[in-house]
């Protein structure tokens, strides 16, 4: 079942699901801010929370987000849907993002 387009767990508490899906965005944000990057995490009424990485090169910039593949498990996402790392993999995902969008100046 998805509502507001999360999937729902099976009590459908889609909150709890938000409230995951912020905070691994929040962990990869502060990865990346490790990293010299500019990375947030918004959450908003009836969406799932987004990662914008970078805005300080515009044209390099995405925002990421969390979701489930048909074996339940969660991925780092491109805003096109590929896939990034797993999110128990911030290391990864760190370092996919940085090769796809730059490393960010000092």
């Amino acid at each position: 079942m998805v509502e507001d387009g999360l999937p729902t767990s099976e009590s459908g508490n889609t909150i709890q699901i938000r409230e995951s899906i912020a905070a691994h965005l929040e962990a990869l944000a502060e990865r990346l801010r490790e990293e010299g990057w500019y990375a947030r995490v918004i959450v908003s009424e009836g969406q799932a929370a987004l990662l914008r990485v970078n805005p300080l090169a515009p044209p390099l910039n995405d925002d990421l987000s969390l979701r489930r593949d048909q074996a339940g498990l969660w991925w780092f996402c491109w805003s096109f849907g590929d896939r990034i790392a797993h999110v128990d993999n911030l290391d990864i995902a760190a370092a996919r993002i940085a090769q796809v969008l730059g490393r960010p100046e000092p």
